[in-house]
């Protein structure tokens, strides 16, 4: 027995919120206790007692024919239906060393209809009954808050209908209701028995209330002991009220409003029982008026985005000034609410109520306060009260509201108190005391400008938290780049060529290459090397280079002469001047299947054969076209109006503005160029740019339904936030490894989902191989590589050391058995880790990196144990020599459209064009701390860079591959729509990233992902379930352009390179998209009606547009074809002022979301959502509707020139 007094003698050690010497049941109530009777508080987070069981045949161990008795005094503070909480059971702790489902037996309480049931609970073996799990509950129970209460269950083991329920000495009905009864013999093991919780500290499955004289017995106690065991003097009790005083919280700013934030409150349906306190305050903003939109982002000890501990308590306070007399206020919050006026409680709202599947009804639009006033958003709580101010003068106000909770995200809404003003005309959000501002109108228009100035706030104190949060790391990789700085000391870069210091290192390297390029190809008819290269090459290429080209199949290469004749692990492929002795030729002729090449495929044509032969017999030659004027010529420095928008493209993803080219094309300075560089290395949108490219290279995924295949979290806001902070690459994959903050809430940890999958970190050792060691890992995920090198003992050892634990390969992610039966040949593919094998956590490209696996890297790491940290140590410290190589291959391919290295995934047997250049470019950013920035500066300052972008490098062979010039590219598909929208001048306006807006589902299952700023942001709009209900209707449009041009946002699998080829999609979406028509309409109070109704002349209207969109000035042709068209008219485009009509806005509509999209009217309403969103904004009644279209085609033609979509 346990009854928790001061003498306990039981070794139960407390684990989490556990307290003791709290007071029990005691007289006069329960006279049978002692006045001083102690008992054990559970806080229902986790907290329990443990008691080790003595081992075999202990008191703990039940079996066929054992009697049980369970009983103890329970005090419950809370219950939920169809909750399950433990008071006491043996098994089910979560200890890895005994099955998951060995309960031997528990005493449980089950929530039911409001009230605390007697559940009872054992497992039977698995394999012995149809369930393992059986259940007895009572059909009757007692409700929380209800004082002390004795509760017992009795059970003979073996015989289902032996057991008994009481409550308060009183047996009460019940009912096996899961699994059935069984006269099977239970779950009998050595596991701990434990009081308070189960599973590990499940918060779930956790009491919360107090708990006394827990006792145990072998014996069934007879009915008159348990009647006997309750004794209460005086009438049942009732639920205790919940104490209500408004909180004390000393001096507040006179002119602010204070919000405080308190993470980790008991539940979301009730205020604090008299013993429970507050949690402390987790953060804290000040603003200026009582509307509180969201919480601040929460972040870890590293600084990454976490979770909040919901519910979140949100509290508004200030003094305000109240006028004498009747004051009407108007209270909105999504969750429970309440507000005090000194010290009275005038207002409150209910809890926030779960979501059902889709069955909701549709919620009405909420009618406004007044008229042309704010409706509150949808299902927020809204209530009117009215308070009597007995005299003009300074009153406290309190408002609190609970944020999400067990189920739901800590999302507050539109949180808002407001207030009507004398004469009974004008709600005003409430305001401090001494605002200088002026009261803030309950209406549309002025409650977006504050919510604009509100994030604005909100914004600035996440990035200072982060940025607090983040210092904690300062020392360590302060110390990592100091390290990183001595090895690139130690290990110098090569020279770079020539003797001018003020020449950029990426040009003289380039030089030197260039020349060596053309002296050796001079010696080399012209003839002798077309016919290689038309009739040998194309058939070593076609059938030989897949497995023996860049790869190594066999140790073999056939794509160099010198290799070849080298050979693999069979020998000399080729002998020159004899075809008879080469191996090449014996397998392309031989007719035994195993030794027949190409291994697929149809064997070789006769004529194949022959020309083979006939090379080799003439001495193999292997001889290098001769360079052409248009391999070496260097293309042109392209003009200022080309590097301008190539400059802004490539930095912060947008087109400049019109002011911004004006200004550089006037500007005379001769440094200008590199002055740009620096302003835009400094442009907050630098990290807007860069996300989408990590998206796609490290497989973000996220799913606003259900999740798909490899479904990721949206850990985008990791990367953005560590784009936006400069942090060094280094430090971003390393805190990208770590897997650290919220999984949903966009921290690192988001990285390592990877949903229907059966070994996630076997995805993302993938996923790192591939992006930063460019090693291709997809296929040994089942097998071995057919055409690389790689194994899958190399892909579970990456595996192992991310799960930090030995792993083993899953037999659903194996070749089967059969697939090998019956082949007439051996496979291509080989299996060489069994499922089941266990694979160690090894780092395993010794080879690849030049690092073993047993180099000390100590002194770069924290916990020089932990696996993980050390693979990400091991990738990113300056002795891999090919992490720096591969991130500077990268920038390099996004800034001049071909790598140094192609490509730039799989480095397997491809060689650099520029090895001394890639060494220096590498060492380079080693020095200078890894940082992105540096090198992208180092390569735009490049006459490379800046040259015409006429290149064909991507598809040359290294030794050709001179860059010459840079490569031709498309925008990509975000760097379009974001600039069609900055060209326009407006601001992207489409449906938020949810399907659950009013938070009443956990992220985990229907996440926010807020509003689209930028097109990266977006997420897949698709819907399994093909249902109108579940679309976004105006996020679809950006969605249509995006995929046109190769945006995907299910990206399963890590991509480098998009589906970039023309389709007939392109210029239909562009042309006739709504987007477009979103876009180039002159709408009602947009930039382009303003720059009509504004316009001196046609001719200033033509420059000014062709600079929005293309940021060149028009041709004289162009100039004089466009005035023509806008002259027509234009000196009466406007419409008179007494003349004009607004646009009526169109009714709104009620809003559609998860839980109530099965309804008929949903489909309807999103229905009509996409036909407004297809006809697209209303036209600005300022112009004349003749005119206006002329002017609005002539936008339309300069849009769909090919020139908008292609970098200069």
């Amino acid at each position: 027995m346990w009854d928790f007094g001061a003498e306990e003698e039981s070794p139960l050690l407390p684990h989490g919120g556990v307290h003791r010497d709290v007071p029990g049941p005691r007289p006069p109530v329960y006279p049978d206790f002692d006045s001083t009777n102690t008992a054990a508080k559970f806080d229902g987070r986790g907290a329990y007692f443990s008691y080790e069981d003595p081992g075999p045949l202990s008191p703990f161990d039940f079996t066929n024919g054992d009697s049980i008795t369970i009983e103890a005094w329970v005090n419950v503070r809370d219950m939920r239906d169809n909750e399950n909480v433990y008071i006491i059971g043996k098994g089910r702790t979560g200890n890895r060393d005994f099955a998951p489902d060995n309960q031997n037996w528990a005493l449980r309480l089950r929530g039911s209809q409001g009230k605390a049931c007697v559940s009872f609970l054992f497992a039977t073996p698995r394999g012995t009954t149809a369930s393992p799990w059986h259940r007895w509950t009572t059909t009757e129970g007692f409700l929380p808050r209800t004082g002390w209460h004795h509760v017992a269950v009795t059970y003979e083991f073996g015989k289902p209908e032996s057991v008994r329920g009481w409550i308060d000495g009183k047996a009460v009905p019940g009912a096996w209701d899961m699994g059935g009864p069984t006269e099977v013999a239970p779950v009998v093991d050595d596991d701990s028995v434990w009081i308070g919780s189960a599973l590990g500290g499940s918060a779930g499955n956790s009491f919360r209330g107090y708990l006394d004289a827990i006792a145990l017995h072998r014996v069934i106690l007879d009915e008159g002991t348990l009647k006997n065991r309750f004794r209460r003097i005086g009438e049942a009790p009732q639920p205790e009220p919940h104490p209500e005083t408004m909180p004390e919280l000393g001096k507040l700013p006179a002119d602010r409003v204070t919000v405080t934030f308190h993470e980790g409150m008991p539940t979301h349906t009730r205020w604090l029982d008299f013993d429970e306190q507050y949690p402390a305050e987790t953060m804290r903003w000040e603003t200026s008026e009582f509307l509180a939109p969201r919480l601040p982002v929460r972040y870890d000890s590293w600084g990454i985005r976490d979770s909040w501990k919901a519910p979140v308590l949100v509290r508004m306070a200030a003094d305000v000034h109240f006028s004498a007399g009747t004051t009407k206020l108007l209270l909105r919050s999504r969750g429970l609410s309440r507000m005090w006026i000194e010290g009275k409680l005038v207002a409150r709202t209910n809890a926030l109520q779960g979501s059902p599947s889709g069955e909701e009804p549709i919620t009405p639009l909420a009618k406004p306060p007044l008229p042309g006033h704010r409706i509150a958003e949808h299902r927020i709580h809204e209530t009117l009260t009215e308070i009597d101010i007995p005299q003009s003068g300074i009153a406290r106000v309190v408002v609190e509201s609970m944020a999400g909770g067990k189920k739901f995200r800590p999302e507050p809404g539109e949180f808002t108190v407001a207030i009507l003003n004398e004469d009974g005309t004008q709600y005003h959000v409430l305001g401090p005391a001494e605002t200088a501002d002026a009261p803030l109108p309950l209406t549309d228009e002025a409650v977006e400008g504050a919510l604009a100035r509100i994030e604005a706030s909100l914004t600035k104190l996440d990035d200072d938290h982060r940025h607090e949060a983040a210092e904690s790391r300062q020392a360590f990789w302060q110390k990592r780049h100091q390290l990183a700085r001595q090895w690139a000391e130690e290990n110098p870069a090569p020279a770079v060529p020539g003797n001018d210091p003020a020449a950029n290192p990426i040009d003289a390297f380039l030089t030197r290459r260039m020349q060596a390029a053309q002296a050796a190809s001079q010696g080399t008819t012209l003839a002798e090397a077309q016919k290689f290269h038309r009739d040998v090459l194309p058939i070593l290429r076609n059938e030989c280079f897949r497995c023996h080209g860049e790869k190594e199949s066999g140790g073999l290469r056939l794509n160099d002469r010198d290799l070849a004749i080298d050979g693999g692990y069979s020998g000399a492929a080729i002998e020159p001047g004899d075809a008879e002795a080469s191996e090449l030729i014996a397998r392309i002729r031989s007719e035994e299947e195993d030794l027949r090449m190409p291994p697929t495929g149809k064997p070789l044509s006769s004529a194949q054969v022959a020309t083979l032969e006939q090379w080799i017999n003439d001495g193999a030659s292997w001889p290098t076209l001769p360079l052409t004027a248009e391999e070496t010529e260097w293309a042109p420095i392209v003009s200022d109006a080309k590097f301008i928008r190539r400059a802004y493209l490539d930095t912060v993803g947008v087109v400049p503005t019109e002011t911004e080219v004006r200004a550089f094309l006037q500007d005379q300075s001769p440094t200008k160029r590199a002055q740009l560089i620096d302003r835009l290395l400094k442009d907050e949108r630098w990290a807007d740019h860069w996300v989408s490219y990590w998206q796609d290279v490290l497989a973000e995924n996220p799913t606003l339904i259900n999740a798909t295949l490899n479904a990721s979290g949206p850990f985008r806001w990791f990367l953005h936030d560590s784009l936006a902070d400069d942090k060094p690459l280094d430090q971003m994959v390393t805190e990208l490894m770590m897997m650290r903050g919220g999984q949903h809430e966009g921290g690192s940890a988001g990285f390592g989902m990877a949903a229907q999958n059966d070994s996630p970190f076997a995805a993302k050792g993938n996923i790192i191989a591939n992006a930063f060691l460019g090693i291709e890992l997809q296929c040994a995920r089942c097998h071995d590589s057919p055409y690389h090198k790689t194994t899958q003992k190399d892909l579970y050892s990456l595996a192992a050391m991310f799960a930090r634990k030995p792993l083993s390969v899953p037999k659903t992610s194996s070749v089967p058995d059969a697939f090998f039966e019956n082949q007439t040949r051996e496979p291509l593919i080989q299996v060489t880790l069994k499922p089941g094998v266990s694979v160690e956590p090894q780092w395993p490209f010794a080879e690849e990196t030049g690092l073993a696996a047993d180099t000390d890297l100590a002194a770069y790491m924290e916990n020089e144990t932990d696996t993980r940290e050390k693979l990400a140590t091991f990738v990113t410290a300056p002795q891999n020599n090919r992490f720096a190589k591969i991130v500077v291959n990268r920038i390099w391919r996004r800034l001049t459209g071909a790598g140094i290295v192609e490509p730039p995934h799989d480095w397997e047997g491809s060689d650099p064009s520029h090895p001394e250049l890639l060494a220096w470019l590498a060492h380079d950013f080693v020095a200078h701390g890894y940082d992105v920035k540096h090198t992208t500066r180092v390569i735009m300052n490049s006459n490379l860079y800046q040259r015409k972008a006429i290149g064909k490098q991507r598809t040359a062979e290294p030794a050709r591959r001179l860059f010459n010039a840079p490569e031709r590219r498309r925008m990509t598909a975000e760097q379009i729509v974001d600039s069609f929208y900055a060209a326009a001048g407006k601001e992207i306006d489409i449906d938020v990233m949810t399907l659950d807006p009013d938070g009443r589902r956990p992220a985990s299952n229907r996440n926010n992902l807020g509003c689209v700023e930028r097109a990266w942001m977006m997420v897949s709009t698709s819907n399994e379930r093909d249902r109108p209900s579940l679309t976004l209707p105006r996020a679809a449009v950006l969605d249509d352009v995006l995929s046109a041009f190769g945006w995907s946002a299910e990206r399963q699998i890590p991509r480098t390179d998009r589906e970039t080829a023309p389709n007939v999609l392109q210029p239909a979406v562009i042309a006739n998209g709504t987007l477009t028509v979103w876009m180039t309409r002159a709408s009602h109070e947009s930039p382009l009606a303003d720059l009509a109704v504004e316009a001196k002349s046609p001719e200033a209207l033509v420059d000014s547009v062709f600079l929005r969109f293309l940021s060149r000035l028009p041709t004289a042709e162009e100039r004089q074809l466009f005035t023509e068209i806008l002259d027509e008219g234009f000196a009466d485009r406007l419409v008179p002022q007494d003349e004009i009509k607004l646009p009526t806005p169109p009714e709104r509509l009620p809003l559609v979301t998860w839980s109530n999209h099965l309804r008929s009217e949903a489909n309807s309403i999103q229905l009509e959502h996409a036909e407004r969103a297809r006809l697209g904004p209303p036209a600005d009644p300022r112009l004349r509707t003749e005119w206006r279209e002329v002017y609005e085609d002539f936008v339309w033609s300069v849009v769909n020139l090919r020139e908008f979509v292609w970098m200069p």
